[in-house]
């Protein structure tokens, strides 16, 4: 082939579409194939328009699945063998783990392999057989890559603790990165008296902190009987950890708004972001919330104490302590002068430190560092 290839490997389209777009049109601009294994869906179909090219895989998330997970290693084997590509960009627990095992016994060295952990998820957090199985994979398969991308400082301290990755491989770079053209500030200042309006986005999982989404709903409008929770995020019922849309619509005092392909206006009428998820790799959500100028209460947990400098950007409670959320989410309706300064102070740190541009040069810069000649890089490292 005449164009160098890199492959992006993803769960689905829109992980790629949702935060690696730019990247993968950099390099369509510069000359290289891009070839994107992910789900045959709307988001990589988009990409495809692009002029990237898909190689349909399907990957079971969430959870164990040997016909499946087989299933897909021997796809990406096919994948890797055909194209032949330069380098490999994995994101996510599937891709990368059986990404990495099949890109070496396809390639051997020939190519470089870069994975990116996104967040440790479902298994981590339930333990059990799920947490064992991941283990043995990331001991098997995060050796064999070049390039290790971590989101936050506990994931990456905690590879290197086990041994899986080096400190030659291992890198940080905060969160996928925020478009701050896209997310601008919105004046809260001179918004009219209202009922306040507490917003969260993600996906319908209990890890994800739906659970306890209603029960400070049900709590704070004991006080504020007015106040409008809205929850949005897509249903996801093959995951083992699925809240079902009938169960959240059945909670009074919630709102549930479904999947939204554009979640800035719902991020235009919030007053406060409430993300009590339990682990994350960088939560963009919190991340565009910050960049309109909105605070966050959540969970003192991996991932989102790199999003919410706690009582700068928003407050950060012990991990499941409802009380206390309920507590810091009380305070920030009852100030808007706190509220509002901690919405400034959240759009100042994702301009300094998330803007998505400068997390690109970033990764540029790992695949630098590969030997892969690629333009607008800067050094991978984050300190």
């Amino acid at each position: 082939m005449d164009k160098p290839v890199i492959v992006f490997a993803a769960n689905r389209g829109y992980a790629l579409t949702n935060s690696r777009e730019s990247l993968i049109r950099r390099f369509l601009d510069q000359g290289w194939r891009v070839v994107v294994a992910t789900a045959d869906d709307q988001e990589s179909a988009s990409l495809v328009s692009l002029g990237a090219v898909l190689e349909k895989v399907v990957f079971n998330r969430g959870g164990l699945s040997p016909g499946a997970d087989w299933r897909a290693y021997r796809r990406l084997l096919a994948i890797y063998r055909r194209w032949r590509p330069r380098l490999i960009q994995h994101f996510h627990a599937k891709p990368v783990i059986l990404g990495t095992l099949a890109a070496r016994q396809a390639l051997g060295d020939s190519v470089g392999i870069s994975n990116a952990i996104t967040g440790l998820g479902h298994a981590f957090i339930t333990g059990g057989v799920g947490a064992r199985l991941a283990v043995l994979g990331y001991a098997a398969s995060m050796p064999r890559g070049d390039v290790a991308i971590f989101q936050n400082r506990d994931d990456r301290q905690l590879f290197l603790d086990r041994g899986w990755v080096s400190n030659d491989q291992a890198r940080l770079i905060a969160s996928s990165g925020v478009d701050l053209e896209r997310f601008s500030v919105v004046n809260r200042a001179d918004r009219k008296e209202r009922a306040p309006v507490i917003v969260m986005l993600g996906r319908l999982l209990k890890q994800k902190g739906i659970p306890e989404f209603v029960e400070v709903a049900r709590r704070i409008r004991q006080r504020w009987p007015k106040a409008r929770f809205l929850l949005a995020g897509e249903e996801d019922l093959i995951h083992p950890d699925a809240v079902s849309a009938d169960w959240v619509r059945d909670q009074d005092g919630v709102e549930y708004l479904g999947r939204l392909s554009d979640v800035g206006p719902l991020l235009a009428q919030a007053d406060l972001l409430l993300f009590p998820s339990y682990r994350e790799g960088t939560p963009r959500v919190v991340l565009e919330a910050a960049a309109t100028g909105l605070p966050t209460v959540g969970f003192d947990v991996p991932g989102v104490r790199e999003a919410v400098r706690d009582g700068e950007t928003g407050f950060l409670v012990r991990d499941r302590d409802l009380d206390a959320l309920t507590e810091r989410v009380s305070t920030l309706l009852e100030d808007k002068t706190q509220r509002l300064a901690m919405g400034k102070a959240a759009r100042r740190m994702v301009k300094a430190d998330f803007d998505v541009r400068a997390i690109e040069r970033q990764y540029l810069g790992g695949y630098r560092e590969l030997g892969l000649e690629v333009r607008g890089a800067i050094s991978p490292w984050l300190s």
